[in-house]
């Protein structure tokens, strides 16, 4: 096994559909990190300030759902992310309290009909 800076793995230069390579399309400063320990592809910027960690890559293979994942989270979208993410959150607090509303009705109406 191969020790970078980054940690056990192989930086990834060439891959079936050139998403290394696509991904500088996007930014000059990502690339592909594949990590041994982990298992898993993670994308990386050079010019992050701290650690170069941009995102660890959900699917077994680098495919088009990368390049869409790193397009969708980039820092320039932090804002409308977030608006997203608290979106999705809004619905589905609102989907738990209709199920919450929904229990309480029946187990009142079993109450009831139990007490007649």
């Amino acid at each position: 096994m191969k020790r970078n800076s980054i940690g056990y793995g192989r930086v990834v230069t060439h891959d079936l559909y050139d998403i290394a390579e696509r991904l500088k399309e996007i930014d000059e400063g990502y690339f592909v990190f594949y990590s041994y320990k982990d298992k898993r592809y993670e994308i990386h910027h050079k010019d992050q300030k701290g650690d170069t960690f941009a995102l660890a890559v959900p699917y077994d293979e680098l495919d088009e759902r990368t390049l869409r994942l790193v397009r969708r989270t980039r820092a320039e979208r932090a804002e409308k992310l977030i608006e997203e993410m608290e979106k999705q959150n809004r619905e589905a607090e609102k989907r738990a309290r209709d199920r919450a509303v929904e229990n309480a009705a029946r187990n009142t109406e079993r109450i009831f009909t139990s007490c007649v």
